[in-house]
């Protein structure tokens, strides 16, 4: 499958009057990332970093967002008004080909880009950022930033605040000598606060997720401190700080489960 990437459309491959068309190469390539990113989908935290090296490796990622953000117009600082173009949070999320075969091949083609970019936020968003600090268009990275937040940061960020919501519903209580890791997500505060009860006390930290990622990171505050000093519990939430930088695109129970490890911190 990835043979099929070597390859990657530009403009300069396909002038305006023959893209419009949507050119059967250019449906492949793209159609192939859609399977890339589905294989992701069901793929353990393991293999799903093994495809990541891949792609990192081969430097795949940057001529597909090249390519996505010349034709959808972020290289000239028009990108594509999705409210104007009548594209919604469900044409951002699913692509359904069988629709999309009805649609006009221009407007089948700009919904297929938009939810490959979708794809690769919410899958390989380290890969997103390093193509964004390396691109060297200052004009390009303004209209994919304000893009972005508008219109897709808001769901890849509900997206992990709903995963970790449902993996702390699903976690059964721990056994007598175990502590109990209590999570709280803020959706309208775009957070979760993850804690530990101790000699009747909370000792927490905050876990902030900025309305523009991955382009920011996400950011680790230490909200509640009991039991250790001060210089033990800011070299834990350093620590934890970066643990999350390089875990952010790991399933919620792996991102978590490395949060308060009591017996390190209390033991």
């Amino acid at each position: 499958m990835m043979s099929l990437l070597l390859e990657p459309p530009t403009l300069e491959k396909y002038p305006d009057d023959v893209l419009v068309q949507f050119p059967l190469a250019v449906r492949t390539y793209l159609l192939t990332w859609h399977l890339i990113f589905d294989s992701y989908g069901t793929a353990s935290l393991g293999v799903r970093n093994d495809y990541t090296e891949d792609l990192k490796s081969g430097n795949y990622i940057s001529p597909l967002l090249d390519f996505i953000f010349d034709v959808l117009g972020h290289s000239i600082a028009h990108p594509i008004n999705l409210d104007k173009e009548g594209f919604t949070t469900e044409h951002i999320r699913v692509y359904d080909i069988k629709v999309a075969d009805a649609e006009p091949d221009e407007r089948d083609m700009h919904w297929l880009l938009i939810h490959i970019y979708y794809l690769c936020l919410k899958y390989t968003p380290e890969l997103f950022k390093t193509w964004f600090i390396n691109c060297r268009s200052k004009q390009t990275r303004i209209a994919v930033e304000g893009w972005m937040t508008k219109y897709f940061s808001p769901l890849i960020i509900s997206d992990a605040l709903d995963d970790v919501a449902r993996w702390a519903e699903a976690q059964e209580a721990g056994g007598d000598d175990e502590k109990e890791l209590l999570v709280k997500v803020s959706r309208t505060a775009r957070e979760v606060t993850a804690g530990y009860e101790v000699d009747e006390m909370i000792a927490s930290i905050t876990i902030k997720v900025p309305p523009n990622y991955p382009i920011e990171g996400i950011t680790v505050l230490g909200t509640s401190r009991v039991v250790v000093n001060e210089r033990k519990w800011q070299s834990w939430v350093r620590t934890t700080q970066g643990v999350i930088t390089f875990s952010v695109s790991q399933e919620p129970k792996n991102r978590l489960s490395i949060l308060f490890p009591p017996e390190s911190l209390w033991g």
